[in-house]
C-alpha cells in the first residue's frame, strides 16, 4: 500500500500497521496474555526474523511496549499498551463474525465471554452520540483529514451494503 493511501484512508492506515496475518496473530496472542518472544513464535508459527520485524513495527507504532525483564543479559517482554489493548473489541468482532459465517456457533473454535457476568457475547452494538445504531444505518463520509479524492468519492456519504434508501 502506498503511503499516500494510508494517510488519507482510515482502513488504509490500519492496514499499514496490521495488513498481514502475522501482525493480527501476534495481537491475538498478546490479548491471550502472551508477552515473550518464544511464546509468540511457538503459538503463531512465525519465523524468528519475521516475528522480530513485526514486533519491532508494533513497538514503533505504540501497540506494544518492550520491557526489559532480565536481571542478567537482555531479556524482554512485549506488553500491550493502552493503544494495543483498545484493539480487543476489533478482534472480538472478528471472532464473532468468524463463528457466525465460517464455523457456525456449534463449531466455534473460540467464544467471547463477559468477565463480569460469565455470559457468552454473541453480538456487539454500535453506539453513537444519540444511542445505539444498527449497522444498516451506517454511512461513510469524508472526514476532516480526507484527501480531495476521498471528498469527491465520499462527500455525500457511501452507503454500507444492505442499507435501504429512502
Amino acid at each position: 500500500m502506498r503511503k499516500h493511501q494510508a494517510e488519507h484512508c482510515s482502513i488504509g492506515g490500519f492496514l499499514s500497521i496490521f495488513g498481514d496475518a502475522w501482525s493480527l496473530l501476534i495481537l491475538r496472542e498478546a490479548l491471550y496474555g502472551v508477552t515473550r518472544f518464544t511464546e509468540f513464535q511457538r503459538n503463531t508459527g512465525a519465523a524468528k526474523n519475521l516475528l522480530s520485524e513485526r514486533l519491532s513495527k508494533l513497538v514503533d507504532q505504540g501497540v506494544f511496549e518492550r520491557v526489559e525483564i532480565g536481571t542478567t543479559g537482555s531479556r524482554f517482554a512485549y506488553e500491550l499498551t493502552e493503544k494495543g489493548r483498545s484493539l480487543a473489541p476489533l478482534l472480538a468482532a472478528i471472532v464473532l463474525w468468524s463463528n457466525e459465517h465460517i464455523y457456525g456457533q456449534e463449531n466455534a473454535p473460540t467464544v467471547i465471554r463477559s468477565k463480569s457476568t460469565g455470559h457468552q457475547v454473541t453480538e456487539f452494538n454500535l453506539t453513537g452520540a444519540h444511542g445505539e445504531i444498527d449497522w444498516h444505518d451506517i454511512e461513510v463520509v469524508a472526514g476532516p483529514g480526507a484527501s480531495e479524492a476521498a471528498i469527491k468519492r465520499l462527500g455525500a456519504g457511501a452507503q454500507m451494503p444492505g442499507k435501504s434508501g429512502s
